[in-house]
């Protein structure tokens, strides 16, 4: 009876205990945990430019940068010559931002740019997450997980390279070193650098992204996962005075975990040659460390030396439109192979060899154009003089051309507005062809261009563009250089003078007029060509003066008149669809 008692009176007490409590229950329902994190300052890149932004007090301030005008300098980064980075801290608007306020960090990426995210907190709440989250934030020097290391957070770094051997529970980013992540080595986050290389050995295990600044942004996925493949179709049409329409077609592949190579094929048939065009090829990365590739390909293809005048795309709309087509035609049927580096974003170096048989075809005059009216297409390599015409045909149909070639091309342009900042742009090629190298022909041939785009202010830029070319040895027609006209000293006939050296010099000085798509400028062409190895006094200097008008960046009218006492100097009218001097 007394246990009976004793349980009954417990039973009681914990049947009375939420009625007790009933009252107070509304409290703990009203009550909500608040979060100080926010926004602390924000990174934005592309290809060519870098925005950083806060919002700090409720007012936005947005800074945007060239990716060319950035400067490592010790443990500092410049942008335009202002501090941006230090050991301590990110700089906007004299405002410090200290790395050691940064509480977590996310990775946003679309087709267009990527985003890093940077959050702080409270103070207090601040100490309690870092002690929580066990973040790593080294700003500069060489910062190293080892094997047994386990880091819960993310480790950041400004200028400083990082090792990762052991495991990283978040992202790793380094915004102008690099990322080193060793074989066994286990990242849950995305890993990311600005400027510098990310370089991620095979075994590791990497579940997020991985995104490297040097070259084009690209995104990768560990291959236990998600793998960044891309397998794409391609319909392709050119037309022209001697393939006429031809319909081409392919596919390509390419495996951005840089495991596989890239391979593409093209196929197709040019009705007035009545030949098949076709090209296999692929590439494959060797290095990620410094983005080096090995690649190949086979082909069967229309070649043009022109193609530093135009464009094919371009080319196409004037013989489409206007039968006009600037260029000349060979056929060549070989291989090439070649090795290409990319050491900066801005810079890429190329080598190789190739070996050619090369056909002559005709020019079949009578092709249709939308508005050319009765107008007659011009024979192929028209602008040459009779006799070496004749050579150079009997050339091209029993020569085999085989050699070495260098290429080199730098540009800080912008590709969305060459004329948003000041910017340089270069190009080199070299080729030696030689008997001991299985050719038939014996040269050497070089043409380099240096351009400079200078901004004077917001409306005003002024473009100056120098090119030479020279070469020794026997050069044959369809390698000759040639000057005047579209791409060269406008106000003259197109390739009006043929030589084996020359050089040439193109100024235009650029108005902007504002609110508006629209911009004019003035130019002036000079150049010298010459038939022989060296110029003579017979080698009359080459004057023209012009204006132009454009729409947007791309879409330009010009007209130019030559400055000589020529019989045939009335002015000429040219109209272009792609940027070019």
């Amino acid at each position: 009876m007394k246990q009976t008692t004793i349980l009954l009176a417990i039973a009681l007490l914990i049947g009375l205990i939420p009625v007790s409590t009933l009252a107070a229950s509304d409290e703990y329902k009203d009550f909500e945990r608040t979060t100080s994190k926010r926004v602390f300052f924000e990174i934005t890149f592309d290809d060519d430019h870098l925005e950083v932004s806060n919002d700090g007090d409720g007012q936005l301030d947005l800074f945007k940068y060239h990716r060319s005008s950035l400067k490592v300098r010790g443990n500092e980064v410049f942008a335009d010559d202002q501090l941006l980075f230090d050991v301590r801290a990110l700089w906007l608007a004299g405002k410090a931002y200290p790395y050691d306020e940064i509480t977590d960090i996310r990775v946003h990426d679309t087709d267009e740019h990527i985003t890093i995210t940077f959050y702080t907190r409270s103070a207090d709440d601040r100490r309690t997450s870092r002690i929580r989250r066990g973040n790593l934030i080294a700003p500069f020097g060489t910062t190293v997980v080892e094997e047994d290391d386990f880091v819960r957070g993310f480790v950041f770094a400004v200028t400083g390279d990082i090792e990762v051997y052991g495991e990283v529970n978040k992202d790793i980013i380094s915004l102008f070193g690099s990322v080193f992540v060793g074989p066994d080595a286990v990242i849950r986050g995305d890993i990311l650098s600005i400027e510098g290389n990310a370089d991620v050995a095979r075994d590791a295990s990497v579940y997020g992204e991985i995104f490297s600044g040097k070259g084009k942004i690209s995104g990768r996925r560990h291959r236990f996962f998600r793998r960044q493949m891309e397998v794409s179709m391609e319909a392709d049409m050119y037309y022209n005075r001697v393939d006429g329409i031809a319909l081409m077609a392919g596919a390509r592949y390419d495996d951005r975990d840089s495991v596989l190579p890239s391979v593409w094929a093209t196929a197709g048939y040019a009705f007035e040659s009545e030949r098949w065009r076709y090209e296999l090829g692929f590439e494959q990365p060797v290095l990620r460390s410094m983005p080096i590739s090995v690649g190949g390909k086979m082909y069967r293809r229309l070649a043009s030396e022109d193609d530093w005048l135009i464009s094919t795309s371009e080319n196409n709309a004037f013989t489409f439109f206007w039968t006009e087509d600037f260029k000349d035609y060979y056929e060549a049927e070989g291989a090439r192979a070649w090795i290409r580096t990319r050491p900066m974003t801005t810079l890429e170096l190329s080598a190789g060899y190739y070996y050619e048989e090369t056909k002559w075809f005709e020019a079949e005059r009578d092709l249709w154009s939308l508005f050319g009216g009765d107008k007659k297409f011009p024979t192929n390599f028209s602008s040459v003089d009779p006799v070496f015409r004749e050579q150079g045909i009997a050339d091209i149909d029993s020569l085999t051309d085989a050699g070495l070639f260098l290429g080199a091309a730098y540009d800080t342009r912008d590709e969305e507005d060459p004329f948003e900042y000041s910017a340089w742009s270069a190009n080199l090629r070299f080729d030696w062809s030689a008997p001991g190298l299985d050719s038939d022909y014996d040269y050497r041939r070089y043409l380099v261009s240096v351009s400079r785009f200078q901004s004077l202010n917001r409306r005003l830029m002024l473009i100056v563009k120098g090119t030479y070319g020279g070469s020794d040895g026997y050069l044959p027609m369809h390698k000759q250089f040639y000057l005047g006209g579209l791409g060269t000293v406008r106000g003259y006939k197109h390739k009006e003078y043929m030589g084996t050296r020359f050089w040439m010099l193109n100024t235009e000085y650029r108005i902007d007029f504002p609110k508006t798509d629209l911009a004019a400028s003035l130019h002036w062409d000079v150049g010298r060509i010459a038939k022989d190895t060296r110029f003579v006094d017979n080698d009359e200097v080459k004057h023209s003066l012009g204006v132009s008008g454009y729409i947007g960046d791309d879409f330009r009218v010009t007209l130019a008149k030559r400055l000589d006492r020529s019989e045939n100097d009335d002015p000429k009218f040219y109209v272009r669809f792609t940027y070019s001097l």
